[in-house]
């Protein structure tokens, strides 16, 4: 496997480090986040922040069509100061309500591309009202431009090898029960599980948009699978499901050579990529593949994985399979929790069954 750098700071830590030299400057600057944006669910979800506040504001997500100021400021690239915050006092955005509760006063927000391609927005934010004014305001213009750059190679490693991944699948057809909706589907259905365990395990927002990011590479190894045995509408024997199991290691060979190709070992955050491809068919009870890892040696992600792949798996029809309704799926989630599924994972699906039943509503198999 490459060798991924331990030395990399995470971009949380560098916008932390980058708001304490700012402090240094203008010490009213209470707080710098970045939201990022995913157009697939038009859906905005808090990433990275430092602040001095009371209140803080993580693992949040809210539809950018339901925040019609920050939908303007997307869609004509225009940068925002407010000067008093409490002209927002009356707003339904929880977002706007949030910042007074906070005791904030005035703010500057600036959205963030990537070649005319919004990647989200970045918030400066102080508790002095009329703040970013005069040369004030035209260092912080600077500052973002530098942020922007930041987060965009942050997030390139993902794209360039995302990219890499769906070029590959083209090339070699890819197969018919892989569609875009089901990776669609258990992509935002993992990410919906790693939001909710936020709280109860500490979880960081970063940790949980690379968990939407990478989600869809779980099963790049199938590409070297044959045909006959991904579409066999009957059970496998025990000699084809043995070839199935090569597709996690073909998958992190993949991975190794598109990573030492275009030099990313350098990005700590691919280790999540590495434990959801090789680790979302091991099974808590040491039963699952490659390595019968046992428990919580298990990574989270791969235990996340399993859960939300196994979940979209029973709800769709394969060719050798009707489609389950989310009842029945459900209760076969809590049958196997603890053996195959981690409990923590299971709990919140069975928990919060309407959130992911929209998911699957918002990403339908096209007819």
């Amino acid at each position: 496997m490459v060798k991924i750098s331990q030395d990399d700071e995470s971009i949380g830590r560098r916008i932390v480090a980058l708001h304490n030299d700012l402090m240094g400057l203008w010490p009213d600057l209470i707080r710098m986040a970045i939201a990022i944006y995913d157009a697939d669910s038009d859906e905005l979800n808090t990433f990275v922040y430092s602040d001095r506040g009371a209140l803080t504001l993580s693992t949040y997500s809210a539809c950018l069509s339901d925040v019609p100021s920050l939908k303007t400021l997307a869609d004509n690239h225009e940068q925002r100061v407010v000067d008093d915050l409490t002209a927002f006092a009356d707003s339904e955005s929880y977002h706007s309500r949030w910042l007074i509760e906070a005791g904030f006063k005035s703010s500057f927000t600036v959205p963030l591309y990537a070649r005319d391609q919004l990647l989200g927005f970045l918030f400066f934010d102080s508790d002095q009202p009329s703040y970013f004014v005069g040369q004030r305001l035209k260092s912080f213009k600077v500052y973002s431009e530098l942020l922007e750059a930041i987060l965009l190679n942050e997030l390139s490693s993902i794209h360039t090898l995302r990219g890499a991944i769906n070029t590959t699948h083209f090339l070699t057809h890819q197969r018919d029960h892989e569609t875009a909706a089901h990776i669609m589907r258990m992509s935002h259905y993992a990410h919906l599980i790693a939001r909710h365990l936020a709280e109860p395990l500490g979880l960081k927002d970063d940790y949980i948009e690379y968990i939407l990011q990478y989600a869809p590479l779980h099963d790049v190894g199938k590409i070297g699978i044959m045909d006959d045995l991904l579409l066999k509408p009957g059970k496998l024997d025990a000699e084809e499901f043995e070839a199935i199991k090569h597709h996690v290691t073909n998958g992190l060979k993949i991975i190794d050579t598109i990573v030492r190709e275009f030099d990313l070992g350098h990005f700590k955050h691919l280790k999540i990529l590495y434990n959801i491809i090789g680790c979302h068919h091991e099974k808590m009870d040491g039963s699952g593949y490659p390595n019968g890892l046992v428990g919580e040696d298990i990574p989270l992600e791969g235990r996340i994985i399993a859960v939300a792949d196994v979940l979209d798996a029973l709800t769709n029809p394969r060719v050798y399979k009707v489609a389950w309704d989310f009842d029945e799926s459900i209760d076969y989630l809590k049958e196997h929790s603890g053996n195959h599924f981690d409990p923590l994972c299971v709990n919140v699906v069975a928990e919060n069954v309407e959130e992911f039943k929209n998911v699957f509503g918002t990403f339908k198999e096209s007819k």
